[in-house]
């Protein structure tokens, strides 16, 4: 597969020093980086990077009750400081 990419100053001259350094080329430097990418970043769905924000901000709590909360929730809340 050919790739025909656009890159800025910065990062055409990090590109020419990695490939002085490593003493590898444009090719090999792109199947390295897409490999690093993909073996520290598993792919998540996004609803799973969804629940880990609202885990990390406290969003997410549960309480133990029974099957039918969702058709019953009002005789089982505590409306009384709305009176």
């Amino acid at each position: 597969m050919q790739i025909t990419a656009e890159l800025d100053s910065q990062h055409l001259e990090k590109l020419h020093l990695l490939e002085r350094t490593l003493k590898k080329n444009t090719s090999e430097l792109i199947s390295f980086a897409i490999d690093e990418i993909f073996t520290k970043n598993p792919s998540k769905t996004e609803g799973q990077n969804a629940y880990e924000l609202m885990l990390q901000s406290g969003f997410i709590g549960s309480i133990e009750d029974g099957e039918n909360l969702s058709e019953n929730y009002k005789d089982y809340l505590d409306w009384s400081h709305k009176i």
